[in-house]
């Protein structure tokens, strides 16, 4: 494989497009929730969120080059296989595009898009180092996207309670990564809850966020007029996933961490179907 198809490669994996997909997805389901049905408006609020999105994973990895290279070498950056200066330049170009597209659709798409951008590096360069509050910013801009997408539609109020979803596991799963990067971020100075407080600590508050997002996924069915597709969706695709996670990080939370993580993001989006067919 030559240097520009391996460079190639490591952009696209330097973005993480999974997580791109969700995000763009996520504010979808607000516009749509929210009575929105202009095909163009859609599809620009797509992309916009996840160009930005994909900002937002390329400046974690540059600002945690150095904790990656303990805690996850295969990355690009860790590799060397994208220098950090073609990272933050690529990171830049979408988030530009991201902005612009976001601006086309509303000023105050463009303003809610700007924000992103500023507290997207904000959480990578100073917020996630100090743990907890870290936390609850990454967690808020998951739900922002979401209100992005709400404010393009007819109705934005009918966003807000998925965006409150999206928080809670969000969260939760936030909590849970705190103990897959305990090595390097305890080497780092990061004060995670995995660190200051230990595993177990990190185990138990991961676990009653979620169980608290379990207890109240039937609501919405029985109380909000969400229909039995919302219930089915709810209960197989959000809370089985969430309550195998917790079994595999009450086994041993560090050595399970990566891979209950990785389950959560089923719920994330099969959640944000729910909400968008219920």
């Amino acid at each position: 494989m030559d240097r520009s198809t391996r460079t190639l490669l490591g952009a696209v994996d330097l973005i993480r497009p999974g997580n791109c997909l969700i995000i763009g997805f996520a504010a979808l389901v607000g516009y749509t929730i929210g009575g929105g049905s202009d095909p163009l408006k859609a599809s620009l609020l797509f992309l916009g969120a996840a160009m930005l999105g994909a900002w937002g994973n390329i400046i974690n990895d540059f600002f945690d080059l150095e904790v990656d290279k303990v805690n996850k070498p295969w990355r690009p950056l860790a590799r060397g296989i994208i220098t950090p200066r073609q990272g933050l330049t690529l990171g830049l170009l979408l988030a530009s595009l991201g902005i612009a597209l976001s601006i086309y659709v509303s000023l105050v798409c463009g303003a809610l898009a700007v924000a992103s951008f500023l507290l997207l590096f904000i959480y990578s360069w100073r917020a996630k180092s100090s743990g907890l509050p870290g936390n609850i910013l990454v967690s808020l801009l998951s739900a922002l996207n979401i209100i992005y997408g709400g404010v393009a539609s007819p109705k934005p109020q009918l966003s807000i309670l998925p965006s409150i979803y999206a928080f809670t596991i969000i969260l939760g799963r936030e909590l849970a990564k705190s103990l897959e990067d305990i090595k390097g971020d305890a080497e780092a100075g990061i004060k995670t809850i995995a660190v200051q407080h230990g595993p177990r600590t990190a185990m138990q508050a991961s676990g009653a966020v979620l169980l608290a997002l379990v207890a109240i996924s039937p609501l919405p069915a029985l109380f909000l007029g969400y229909s039995t597709r919302y219930l089915a969706l709810a209960l197989l695709g959000v809370d089985l996933p969430i309550l195998y996670s917790l079994r595999l990080l009450w086994r041993n939370p560090v050595a399970n961490a990566w891979r209950a993580t990785r389950i959560l993001k089923i719920p994330l989006f099969m959640g944000l179907l729910a909400f968008l067919l219920g």
